[in-house]
């Protein structure tokens, strides 16, 4: 077929396409028959985000039916080419470890990325597997399509997309296939029937090696995934977390994986072995979610005291117009349901969550119930922390509050606040340049025009300004500050190469803003997202640091419960690796971190354990909950309650043999020569100096990284720096600052 044929529509597949829609709406999916559109080659609608025929037959291009250039594919290095009879050409693949035959898309493309699709979307395509089973590792990977690719084509970029593919499942002594679908990211969630998650609706598998129709559906408004062999829906899952497409620095590819060349991933994982022909994404759910009426298990928004309200209940496999009606329960004061399925009104009391039990009925008597949970919340103050605030620099934060009415109007009703610092009662914005060092308990009031109140009492920390960066000096033994281009490859600011810090695993940039200092990398508390360094390094290992060091950074703790929480028994984040050259197969030298273990408060403060060559010179839980002798001060003030920044440092003088801690900038705990014992540095070990994840092995691009074991991050780290000296003293948090500190 010639590009000028291709680019023509062809009457009679619109006609078949057609005719096959007609014979949809009489037959149920579970009839084959012969005209049914995923029999077809589709056809583009007004709801067709991208298509691909495949009908080039020749060259290394293959170009969008729409005809939009920017999505054209390219072969990463020769396309392949067949023929189906009743199709034309079809993309053929080979598995080879050079991935020679996928075909390269366009980075970060909102039509390849999903994001012109707005609540929901399917990604289908006509697909023959001729490869054998296992090949990866065990099992079978066979990327069909996507932007997510294991991180395995990261030179530098953030990993943050979806792919569709097929997987091995082994049935008995038969080995099958079944498509999965995975938005990666704060997404939500993998799609993949093997993990043991989800509903098998039908016992569906692919066990040949013919064509099939294979296709992935997700609606936002109840966050479910569909997954469908041959037009029959077989599979679906419910997920917590809304969809959210953010930049991603792969490329939409077709056929497998790309393995990059920097580290040279070269191991055909996950390339797809055999033809693949009329790929298509839509901004619609194209297939049918249910036979008969049910109704869409969606999660209610919580209503506000006199504030409209209105939401409309939906159903699948309807016919005709549904009638709703609430069958138990009762709905708050104000609200009402409607039969044509729309709650509204206006609420005019807070209530606690509620159950109703709502019915459907449609034209042809098929009904379904299901129960809702509705809540009425009242107003309140969000804001239950605020950040540090630095002397002599300039200071702003917004104070927020939910389910209020304007106007709203803010006050202290006890506690000044610093000098120099005002609040705006209008806006809630707290502002100005405080002048000193200070520790201030605000009792925060705010009131909304229907009367409405809430108050919490927050702290407000003035810290030295000296802290705001950490900066390269002539003291400075290592230092790492996370910015620059790439987020695979952090470098010593010092300059030694040796020093650079890169990905534990496959994870792309997982760097975060932090507004007016940069962008630092975000921990899940999985172990993966870490950082790896060099082993049995001299500067890492603080054997350069001859009488005194200080080893700090700044950390933000992520929350109580970090994403992988119920992967690990609803563990709460109890215990964080910030960095060190200790890992969890009991190796290397030392750990700074922070914990929470035997805490009163529950507040998380940071800790150290060091380590020598023998049992008897380990100095283990350098910590204030755990050896409380040692804390400075009040012991309110030893632990970090909020998930703020702060900044953490621990410092060591070996004339003295004293260990110190310090929470922004001020002096929390110390103790000298800790059970009895002088510190001794000579531990020779191969570990690796980490970052934010405790490794249980050699990890760099994959290896041993800590999967959901103990010690990981929850949260953000900032600068790194360690030093041969002792930067911080009690003085210091005394002063009042005048200088502003140097600029980047």
């Amino acid at each position: 077929m010639s590009n000028n044929e291709m680019a023509r529509p062809n009457p009679s597949k619109s006609l078949m396409v057609l005719s096959a829609l007609i014979v949809v709406t009489l037959w149920p999916w579970h009839h084959a028959a012969a005209d049914e559109p995923w029999k077809q080659p589709f056809q583009i609608d007004e709801h067709t985000v991208a298509l691909y025929h495949f009908d080039e037959g020749e060259g290394n291009e293959a170009r969008e039916a729409s005809g939009d250039p920017e999505l054209t594919l390219r072969a990463n290095k020769q396309a392949l080419w067949g023929k189906r009879p009743g199709f034309g050409a079809i993309a053929r693949f080979i598995r080879t470890d050079d991935d020679a035959n996928l075909l390269i898309g366009p980075i970060d493309n909102d039509k390849l990325q999903l994001r012109t699709c707005e609540g929901g979307f399917t990604v289908e395509g006509q697909v023959r597997y001729t490869g054998s089973y296992g090949k990866d590792w065990g099992n079978t990977y066979a990327n069909i399509c996507g932007t997510d690719e294991e991180g395995f084509s990261l030179p530098h970029g953030k990993r943050n997309g979806w792919n569709f593919s097929l997987h091995h499942w082994k049935k008995g002594k038969i080995d099958q296939l079944v498509p999965g679908g995975r938005l990666f990211g704060p997404a939500a969630g993998a799609a993949m029937p093997f993990y043991g998650q989800g509903t098998t609706v039908q016992d569906l598998l692919i066990a040949d090696r013919q064509w099939h129709h294979v296709a992935w559906q997700f609606r936002d408004a109840d966050r479910t995934h569909f997954l469908y062999i041959d037009g029959q829906l077989f599979w679906k899952w419910a997920v917590s977390g809304p969809r959210q497409p953010e930049p991603c620095g792969i490329p939409f590819h077709v056929g497998g994986f790309l393995h990059s060349q920097d580290p040279p991933f070269q191991i055909s994982k996950g390339n797809f072995e055999g033809d693949i022909d009329e790929l298509r994404i839509s901004s619609i759910l194209r297939y049918p979610l249910a036979e008969e009426l049910t109704i869409v298990r969606r999660t209610l928004p919580d209503a506000a005291i006199h504030k409209r309200y209105c939401v409309t209940l939906s159903a699948d496999g309807v016919e005709g117009d549904p009638s709703w009606h609430l069958v138990d329960g009762v709905l708050p004061e104000g609200l009402t349901l409607e039969p044509t399925g729309v709650i509204q009104g206006t609420a005019t009391e807070a209530t606690d969550p509620r159950k109703l039990t709502i019915t459907a009925t449609d034209a042809a008597g098929h009904s379904d119930e299901h129960t809702f949970t509705i809540e009425v919340r009242p107003g309140r103050l969000v804001s239950r922390s605020l950040p540090l605030a630095f002397a002599g620099l300039e200071y702003e934060h917004q104070l927020q509050s939910q389910f209020m009415s304007n106007p709203l109007r803010w006050q202290f009703r006890t506690g000044l606040l610093p000098e120099g610092l005002a609040l705006d009662a209008d806006t809630g914005l707290l502002s100005g340049t405080p002048t000193t060092v200070s520790r201030t308990i605000l009792d925060v009031v705010v009131e909304d025009g229907q009367g409405q109140r809430d108050q919490a009492q927050l702290v407000l920390k003035v810290v030295p300004a000296a802290l705001r960066r950490i900066e390269p000096d002539e003291h400075t033994v290592a230092l790492w500050d996370w910015q620059g281009p790439s987020g695979k490859l952090i470098p010593d600011r010092m300059g030694d190469e040796r020093l650079t810090l890169t990905w534990v695993n496959m994870s792309g940039d997982q760097r975060q803003p932090r507004p007016g200092w940069g962008r630092y990398p975000h921990f899940r508390g999985g172990g993966e997202f870490g950082f790896s360094g060099p082993q049995h390094n001299n500067k890492v290992d603080l054997r350069t640091c001859q009488w005194q060091w200080t080893v700090e950074a700044w950390v933000r703790r992520g929350g109580r419960f970090s994403r992988y929480a119920k992967n690990m028994n609803n563990r709460h984040f109890d215990f964080g690796h910030i960095c060190g050259t200790y890992d969890n197969s009991k190796r290397g030298v030392w750990e700074l971190y922070l914990s929470d273990h035997d805490s009163r408060d529950g507040s998380m403060s940071p800790g150290v354990h060091f380590f020598g060559a023998d049992p008897e010179q380990a100095l283990e839980d350098l910590h204030p909950w755990k050896r409380p002798e040692g804390i400075v001060g009040e012991a309110t003030q030893a632990g970090i309650h909020d998930t703020q920044w702060h900044h953490v440092a621990w410092q060591y003088d070996r004339t003295k043999d004293l260990h110190e801690i310090f929470l922004d900038g001020k002096l929390i705990w110390q103790m000298t020569s800790p059970d009895g014992r002088k510190l001794v540095n000579n531990r020779q070990h191969q570990a690796q100096f980490s970052v934010g994840s405790r490794l249980r092995g050699y990890a760099r691009y994959g290896g041993a990284f800590n999967w959901l074991g103990k010690g990981n991050f929850f949260g953000q780290i900032g600068e790194i720096r360690i030093s041969n000296i002792k930067r911080y003293g009690v003085a210091q948090t005394k002063e009042k600052i005048s200088a502003l500190p140097p600029k980047r």
